[in-house]
């Protein structure tokens, strides 16, 4: 049994601060200009709701018609946030899509408590509020899912950067997301990618879906996004404007 402890007269140590220990957010802002973001959720009545197809948002409005037209669709007006947002429900669980080499996908562990940012890691590099040491999270996927599922690994953040490959003029769009699979996905992808000389290459990004049945009996269903690599001719739709903009994206990186 634990003895009794005599009682000091010393102050008590205030604790530190927890934005001491907290990387700036900015840390994991994506590098460059974005036409819009891709999600497969959306905010409904306060509750985030799973889509079975893909949606592209914007808060430029020649960008969503443009969009638009590409779908056959027409763009929804949000006014919810502090800026007017534009959104267009695709209609497709798969989207093809164009990427500019490795740089295009990152791969990120990160930590956090609640909302802060602790640490974030690059598979080699570990950054911290005290500085840079080497990257401490297991070399796999899967053993860093069970040091998180623990309760003292990271987490993944991908963030996929592309041109929607039906018109690769509308600009580039980010996807940004936190699920393991498309963690394991993304990391086999950008280790291809480094293998295509830095030319742009055609992949595709899929929303699987497929029902689930907990230890209880309930089934649900359950969706995450997936990536794959696509044979340029594979692209769709095949047309002038791809073709073209394939060229030269293939001669400015040779040059």
């Amino acid at each position: 049994m634990p003895q009794p402890q005599p009682a000091t007269n010393s102050p008590r140590q205030p604790a530190v601060p927890l934005r001491r220990h907290a990387l700036p957010p900015t840390l994991l802002q994506p590098i460059g200009r974005f036409s819009g973001r891709l999600r497969y959720d959306d905010l409904i009545n306060g509750r985030t709701r799973i889509m079975p197809t893909w949606l592209l948002a914007t808060s430029d409005p020649d960008v969503a018609t443009r969009i638009a037209t590409l779908f056959g669709r027409e763009p929804h007006v949000d006014e919810t946030g502090s800026e007017r947002l534009y959104q267009v429900l695709t209609g497709h669980a798969e989207l093809d899509v164009l990427l500019t080499g490795p740089q295009a996908i990152q791969v990120r562990m990160v930590r956090r408590h609640g909302s802060t940012l602790m640490r974030c890691c690059n598979g080699r590099t570990q950054r911290t509020a005290f500085g840079k040491q080497p990257c401490q999270c297991p070399p796999t996927v899967k053993e860093r899912w069970q040091a998180a599922k623990a309760g003292h690994g990271c987490e993944p953040l991908v963030q996929v950067a592309f041109q929607l490959a039906a018109d690769p003029t509308v600009g580039r769009f980010l996807l940004v997301t936190a699920t393991w699979p498309f963690a394991d996905h993304a990391t086999s992808v950008k280790a291809a990618l480094r293998q295509q000389k830095h030319r742009a290459v055609c992949a595709r990004l899929s929303i699987d879906r497929s029902l689930q049945t907990t230890s209880f009996g309930t089934t649900f269903a359950y969706s995450r996004p997936t990536i794959s690599l696509l044979p340029d001719r594979s692209c769709s739709p095949q047309g002038s404007v791809l073709l073209t903009w394939l060229k030269s994206s293939t001669r400015r990186a040779g040059a």
